[in-house]
């Protein structure tokens, strides 16, 4: 195993430099960060996410930067440390690759995309173990084998699961598995415009799961569209071409059944708990006093009798001072923890 740490510099102290600076620094690299706002850098120095930089030259220089200036900033790093090996994290990679070979130094340049985030963005929102369990694509090209290893030596320090593809090839899988999500939560999201408050308050966990990304930050996925523009569009032109496919029906019932029919099959083959094959858990949903503690007792007592909670979601009521807690478990073990629970005292409501 592979236990270096090389000297590593960040350019960029957002949620994923400032992150990526908390979560090695964690692990005992030597890191540097800097950021063209000020204010950010010092953030990022002062809560641990790398140190000034000094006159030592980094190793490994990675770039954190929106996605529009992300070529441009690759380039000029190959060029500012002619030893170092580049890499960055951008969700799109084919265009960066392209500005890295036309600086004549594609050998030491790794595309990387480590796919984490949150709705947050910042280095208010930067957690050191944000990667964890995580896959980390790789994107070699033209680099050296000793290149790829320096890079899959990041991925490996904030245990990640390393994936190795082609640029081409992952610009257009995350216009499926990350873009085309992003336009569709925000634009059910943006459907509810034409909705008075105390009809938006009728939303139900469903709304809630299906919405949850169209909170994220507007401008970097303005970035990511265009630099992933043919993919993308592509992508949401078999969406849209489903969608007419339901409103142009005949039978829109059986139209919408085929869609469903077709995206439970497709759900089933993303991955589920620990990148292992999708279960169906069984739901236990208990009303649970919307009261501090309460959900602490909850999942305490599901650990008296040994159950194990695979899953949880939390839905709460707009007007009433209670929430559901649906606890997904293994449904050789749910009647055993519904009749637990029910000795305790907790409500179990109807499935």
């Amino acid at each position: 195993m592979d236990n270096r740490q090389p000297r590593t510099h960040i350019v960029g102290a957002g949620l994923i430099g400032t992150s990526l600076g908390l979560g090695l620094s964690a692990e005992g690299w030597p890191v540097t960060i800097e950021d063209a706002d000020p204010e950010a850098q010092a953030l990022a120095r002062s809560i641990g996410a790398g140190a000034a930089p000094g006159d030592e030259q980094p190793e490994l220089v990675v770039i954190a930067a929106p996605p529009s200036v992300s070529p441009a900033l690759v380039a000029q790093a190959l060029g500012r440390w002619s030893d170092a090996v580049v890499t960055d994290v951008a969700s799109v990679k084919a265009p960066i690759a392209a500005a890295a070979i036309a600086t004549g130094a594609g050998t030491r340049y790794v595309g990387s995309h480590p796919m984490a985030g949150r709705e947050i963005s910042g280095g208010l929102g930067a957690q050191g173990d944000l990667f964890k369990a995580r896959p980390w694509v790789v994107c070699a090209g033209e680099a050296s084998d000793e290149a790829v290893a320096l890079v899959a030596l990041v991925a490996h320090a904030l245990q990640c699961d390393v994936v190795t593809m082609d640029a081409e090839a992952h610009d257009a899988a995350v216009a499926r598995v990350s873009h085309a999500p992003q336009v569709a939560a925000s634009a059910v999201a943006a459907a509810l415009g034409i909705l008075h408050a105390d009809d938006v308050a009728l939303a139900g966990q469903g709304l809630r799961d299906v919405t949850r990304i169209a909170a994220s930050e507007p401008g970097m996925w303005a970035d990511i569209a265009r630099l992933n523009r043919p993919h993308l569009v592509e992508t949401l032109d078999h969406i849209i071409g489903d969608l007419e496919g339901i409103r142009e029906a005949d039978d829109v019932g059986e139209a919408l059944a085929d869609l469903i029919d077709r995206g439970r099959y497709e759900v089933a083959r993303i991955p589920g708990k620990h990148g292992g094959v999708k279960r169906d858990w069984a739901p236990v949903t208990v009303i649970v006093p919307d009261t501090p503690g309460q959900l602490l007792r909850l999942l305490g007592h599901a650990a008296e009798v040994d159950v194990n909670v695979e899953d949880i979601s939390i839905e709460h009521s707009p007007r009433q001072p209670v929430g559901l807690t649906t606890l997904y478990v293994l449904p050789s073990r749910a009647g055993e923890l519904v009749a637990a629970l029910e000795r305790q005292g907790w409500e179990i409501a109807a499935s």
